[in-house]
């Protein structure tokens, strides 16, 4: 079963505050949209930490920087249908040059 997953606008703000790599940006957004929604039981994590409850993390490695690397973590709720994720907010952290 696949799920609708929305981003809520401030979370979306977020991301395009954090001036990623074009190549970057779209595959958050992928992974977000498409990865997440089609299987979340194997994605998400009940976590404390970065935020209290289910987290969806992943990192990418900068194709223009290859020694840059991007941690990226996701709050996610699932709505009261039962058949949407909704993404409540976001951090990332950056290693490398």
């Amino acid at each position: 079963m696949s799920y609708k997953v929305k981003i809520r606008s401030s979370v979306r703000r977020r991301i395009v505050a954090w001036n990623l790599p074009d190549t970057v940006f779209v595959e958050v957004l992928i992974r977000l949209e498409q990865q997440l929604g089609q299987n979340p039981a194997a994605h998400l994590v009940r976590a404390r930490h970065p935020f209290e409850g289910m987290n969806y993390g992943f990192s990418l490695v900068d194709p223009t920087n290859r020694l840059r690397e991007f941690a990226f973590f996701f709050h996610i709720t699932y709505g009261q249908d039962e058949q949407t994720l909704e993404v409540i907010n976001c951090a990332y952290h950056v290693t490398g040059l």
